[in-house]
C-alpha cells in the first residue's frame, strides 16, 4: 500500500471477519490494528467504525477502517 497511495492519499478497508481470535481457518479473524500494524509507520487513522449498512451476518464482524498517507 505504501507504493501504491501517495503522501496525502487515502486507504479505505473493510475490516473482516472481526470474530473471536481462532487457530484454524479461513477465514481467519481480523482487526483494525491488524491492518495498521502491517502498514507501519506514515500512516494516520481517520476513521474505526462499525458500518452504518451492513448485511444482516456481518453486523458487529466488521469495521469501516479510513486511513490516510502522510
Amino acid at each position: 500500500m505504501n507504493k501504491l497511495v501517495k503522501p496525502g492519499g487515502y486507504l479505505v478497508s473493510l475490516v473482516y471477519p472481526m470474530d473471536p481470535p481462532v487457530e484454524t481457518g479461513p477465514p481467519y479473524y481480523l482487526r483494525p490494528n491488524h491492518v495498521v500494524e502491517a502498514l507501519g509507520e506514515g500512516w494516520e487513522k481517520l476513521v474505526d467504525e462499525a458500518p452504518e449498512n451492513s448485511l444482516e451476518h456481518h453486523k458487529d464482524r466488521e469495521s469501516l477502517l479510513v486511513l490516510k498517507r502522510l
